[in-house]
């Protein structure tokens, strides 16, 4: 009986092991920098596109230390610098991108979201550059990542109302227990048409939406779906072009 017990303790400690390796496994490249918007800036010269030597050390530095299974979040800007500014800040966000991939960072990691010009702003290098942000836990697109299919709910709102029916409600919380133990990111997006009229229509039919945005929200992380998993949420008011119908007010929760 005494050698049973010792047998079944010791196949009970290797499937521990086993288990608390594998997880360790699985995590061994996110680093210590690996937190929820940690950010690191690339700076550029007036006119330029190329990461320097310098920059690029640093970057390296810190991709080392956020780790390759890290998610990078990135914007570029330009700032004061012509009719190409636009099509530079582009430029700087490619080469932040691909300095990534030479770092050995997966592309499925990397989400390039925006880049801009800002002639605002003070005429420095602080003004033109590259800025990365981390987001931990989760990949970036996991419909990449996963190769899942695009999956999207649909959720139509009643006129100036940011209540949620039953139904709905139940067809967001099925689809947050859907990707609740998956590295899923998750996209929010509300439309508000032009529902309530007067001088500042505009800006009361935006926070509606933005009202709709929120509740989502709540329902999402009640059900278990980390915040900062939610990583883009985007308003958007409709009302001067568009009637006060059904599919004019809609928002959606889509995998990224």
């Amino acid at each position: 009986m005494k050698c049973v017990f010792s047998l079944f303790l010791g196949l009970f400690v290797i499937a521990c092991s086993a288990v608390s390796f594998t997880a360790s496994a699985a995590d061994r490249d996110i680093g210590p920098k690996c937190t929820q918007w940690n950010s690191y800036r690339v700076l550029f010269k007036k006119g330029e596109d190329k990461i320097s030597a310098e920059s690029a050390k640093d970057l390296a530095a810190f991709v080392k230390d956020a780790g390759h299974d890290c998610g990078y979040r990135l914007y570029a800007t330009a700032s004061k610098e012509g009719d190409k500014a636009y099509d530079i800040s582009g430029r700087r966000l490619n080469a932040a991108a691909a300095m990534l991939k030479t770092q050995g960072v997966k592309p499925e990691m990397v989400l390039a979201v925006q880049h801009w010009v800002d002639d605002s702003a003070a005429d420095t290098n602080q003004a033109r550059s590259a800025i990365l942000y981390t987001l931990p836990k989760q990949g970036i697109s996991c419909r990449k990542y996963e190769k899942r299919s695009p999956v999207e709910v649909d959720l139509y709102f009643s006129s100036q109302s940011a209540i949620i029916s039953p139904q709905l409600k139940n067809d967001l919380e099925a689809f947050a227990a859907s990707i609740r133990d998956s590295r899923c990111n998750v996209e929010l997006t509300a439309v508000a048409a032009k529902e309530f009229t007067g001088a500042d229509a505009a800006k009361t039919n935006k926070a509606l939406a933005k009202q709709r945005i929120k509740v989502m929200v709540d329902i999402l992380t009640a059900a278990g779906i980390d915040s900062d998993r939610l990583i883009d949420t985007n308003v958007d008011y409709v009302g001067e072009k568009k009637p006060n119908v059904a599919k004019n007010r809609l928002a959606t929760a889509s995998l990224m």
